[in-house]
């Protein structure tokens, strides 16, 4: 007889957009995962992802106990042990390592933040007086959303509404990076929204949305920026009311740009002098008009401030900003205890904050530039300001360097949460030798699965999955959107896996933050939206879960324009002027180019032409492709079977000078290293220019060290780098694109 049946809402986090899902469970077993018709993210579309975490829950391979190491680092040799022997452990080695050291000897990183990591970490650091935070934020989303703070004191949205009459997609294939809105997008195309894509790639987007297709040379996004407000500026495409009323350093902007006409950024970026006039004035005519803003250009090292800046720009002087259709600012949930007051910044002591590595040189993502950005966004959102969890941060690759060299002080101890490092970082070879370096005392990982990096730990704690947690929409508790949507826990975790939320409170428990800690996740999320769990009368986050699901006010247009009651004039913008900064006084405060400029890569065709002769292609790297999200879900059978192995795309004409036949296995070198994949030929990429596929190692393959699932053999960031000629100086974000590589077939 079929026992007890219901049906869970929950929130998927088989990637970070996080659409509404439908999970069926059966005698307590989930058998069943659906999109949920009415949710605002994915309206009832779920992709093969979503639907495969049934297999990612009762899977053989999921860690399900804490795990010590015995053996050395890496020689799979583990002793089973309880959560709390392990906490006790870890907190008494890190207790030492303080008094020894000092808390900036203890660093943590992280990931997709899929088992809520960024913000409890960012917590416990907090309330422990570490600065040394690390996130792959620093290269993606994140580094744009925070430059955004610095010019609009917010975030700006990125999604095609419906009043959109022109569409810029930019460094981005949402066809395979963000689905779950696609279809979106498609219907915005069926109902005459205009498209310009700019892209290296005839991509999935292009085909089917471009009205207008830039095939921008890798790296020169920043230049291409330069040349639209070149042409808008110089046509007078501008809006001249919005500018002279709400724009500060326009005549320093205008002469700026003279130095980017079409003809020369032309020849910077590979695109036709017609076509960037004509996207020019297709953008700036077209109202309202939006620029939907990828990762790709979070990616590009030294350029990316001014990539970002410059965007900033356009949607302001073409009265762009914060209209619907256009580019809205996404301001923090006004019904939640978010951010900074959630994850008790201010509890960093200020002789801590001067030691954040890295912060001395890339000062916005560090201290320095959040509490530029603090003092004037606090009072202006609600009295808590705008995001935290992933900022102010550390420079990731200062870590590395303090470990192996103790410079500028050594780092002892690790912690990794929901973070693959040998693969999702840049310089593999550099993050190897610092995990394996005899003055690491301490490394911890909080996983879902053995990865390579948590083959080299010295203990191993099982996370959930978002079926067996209440999860969080993260722009709740991010401040990068007024919403709540909350996903119930569907089971209860399966042995002894728990949320990660249990490991810092843990550790925080035990090294005195007493204080700072609820006794569960769902204590936790109550007390995050307890301001509106009180206005709309719900005991709990579950019981809102349960009832409600998500809260979204309506839209306000032209915020700025909205009287304050405090002053009884218009609030304007969360920056220093109170304008959208198009000379940004806080890049100028901390040192660096208060405009967007471009500069020429460090590696690219123009700027080393000599090694050009030996490395003769552009290499890219990062692009997203389902159904993987970055180095997860590879041990997935169902997923698996849809894309078995490794593909690095190049132009047929190419692999046929190179003797390069369609699924011959290829060796991509780059100075810094080679890798293996096979061989995809396609004329979709430029023929000088091949794509790399990221995040890949074998889960099937031998754990131990050296091998470590096969991890060095086809993972694009053997090739990549980390020093700082390449990294952006005001954010540090590392270069992932344009390198210069040679392709030959492997032997």
């Amino acid at each position: 007889m079929k026992g007890k049946t219901e049906v869970k809402r929950a929130i998927c986090f088989g990637c970070w957009l996080q659409g509404g899902v439908l999970a069926t469970v059966e005698d307590g077993k989930v058998v069943k995962i659906e999109g949920e018709p009415d949710h605002p993210v994915n309206r009832g579309w779920i992709c093969e992802r979503s639907k495969a975490f049934i297999e990612h829950l009762y899977h053989p391979d999921r860690l399900n106990y804490p795990l010590k190491r015995v053996g050395a680092r890496g020689e799979n040799k583990w002793q089973k042990i309880s959560w709390e022997q392990g906490l006790d452990e870890i907190a008494e080695k890190l207790r030492r390592i303080k008094e020894n050291y000092g808390a900036e000897a203890i660093a943590t990183t992280a990931g997709t933040g899929r088992s809520s990591h960024r913000i409890f970490a960012s917590r416990f650091m907090n309330l422990l007086g570490s600065p040394n935070s690390a996130n792959a934020g620093q290269w993606c989303s994140v580094v744009s959303r925070l430059i955004h703070c610095a010019i609009y004191g917010v975030g700006a949205g990125r999604s095609v509404k419906p009043s959109c009459k022109c569409a810029v997609i930019w460094g981005q294939n949402p066809e395979e990076s963000v689905p779950c809105v696609y279809t979106e997008t498609l219907q915005a195309k069926r109902k005459g929204t205009k498209f310009i894509v700019i892209d290296p790639k005839y991509s999935e987007t292009v085909a089917q949305l471009a009205d207008l297709w830039l095939q921008i040379r890798p790296g020169t996004d920043a230049a291409l920026a330069l040349g639209w407000l070149n042409v808008i500026i110089e046509e007078e495409l501008y809006d001249k009311e919005f500018v002279d009323k709400w724009c500060s350093g326009f005549d320093e902007l205008k002469d700026r740009v003279k130095k980017y006409p079409p003809d020369k950024v032309a020849e910077i970026t590979w695109i036709p002098k017609d076509k960037i006039i004509e996207s020019a004035r297709m953008y700036a005519t077209s109202k309202p008009a939006s620029i939907q803003w990828g990762v790709k250009t979070d990616m590009q090292g030294r350029n990316v401030t001014s990539i970002t800046h410059a965007k900033c720009i356009l949607r302001a002087i073409t009265g762009n900003l914060d209209v619907i259709g256009g580019d809205m600012l996404a301001g923090p949930c006004e019904k939640a205890n978010y951010g900074p007051v959630f994850e008790y910044l201010d509890m960093m002591p200020p002789e801590q904050r001067k030691k954040q590595l890295g912060a001395d040189r890339h000062k916005l993502w560090g201290w320095p530039g959040w509490e530029l950005i603090d003092e004037v966004t606090r009072p202006y959102w609600y009295g808590k300001g705008v995001a935290s969890s992933f900022v102010p941060a550390c420079h990731e690759p200062d870590i590395w360097q303090a470990i192996i060299t103790a410079k500028p002080y050594p780092v002892k101890a690790l912690i990794c949460g929901s973070n693959n490092l040998l693969v999702a970082y840049p310089n593999t070879k550099q993050v190897y030798k610092a995990l394996k370096s005899s003055n690491l005392d301490l490394f911890v990982v909080l996983e879902q699965w053995m990865t390579p990096t948590a083959m080299l730990a010295d203990y191993v704690f099982p996370a959930t999955n978002w079926l067996e947690m209440p999860v969080m929409y993260t722009q709740t508790y991010q401040g990068h959107g007024n919403k709540v949507s909350i996903g119930e826990k569907v089971v209860e975790p399966l042995y002894e896996r728990k949320p990660d939320y249990y490991f810092y409170q843990g550790l925080g428990l035990r090294l005195g933050q007493e204080k700072y800690w609820r006794k569960t996740l769902e204590e936790e999320w109550d007390w995050c939206i307890e301001p509106l769990l009180n206005e709309m009368g719900y005991s709990s986050s579950a019981e809102f879960a349960r009832r409600e699901r998500w809260w979204i006010p309506p839209a306000v247009e032209k915020r700025y324009e909205t009287i304050d009651p405090k002053t009884g004039g218009p609030k304007g913008f969360a920056t220093h002027t109170g304008k959208v900064e198009l000379y940004s006084t806080i890049l100028e405060r901390l040192g660096y180019d208060p405009l967007p400029y471009y500069e020429e890569p460090p590696e690219t065709p123009r700027s080393e032409p000599e090694l050009l002769k030996d490395y003769p292609l552009i290499l890219m790297t990062g692009a997203r492709f389902r159904p993987m999200h970055h180095s997860e879900h590879r041990q997935i059978p169902s997923l698996r079977r849809l894309y078995p192995e490794p593909t690095v795309e190049i132009h047929p004409d190419r692999a046929r000078r190179l003797g390069i036949g369609e699924g011959d296995w290829v060796i991509i070198e780059t100075l810094r290293g080679k890798i293996k994949q096979r061989a995809k030929l396609t004329s979709k990429i430029h023929p000088r220019m091949v794509e790399v596929q990221h995040g890949w190692w074998f889960p099937e393959e031998i754990a131990d060290d050296p091998v470590l699932y096969r991890v060095f053999e086809s993972n694009a960031n053997v090739l990549t780098p980390d020093e700082d000629k390449y990294c952006d100086p005001p954010t540090g974000a590392p270069a992932f694109l344009p390198l210069l590589c040679k392709v030959y077939r492997a032997t």
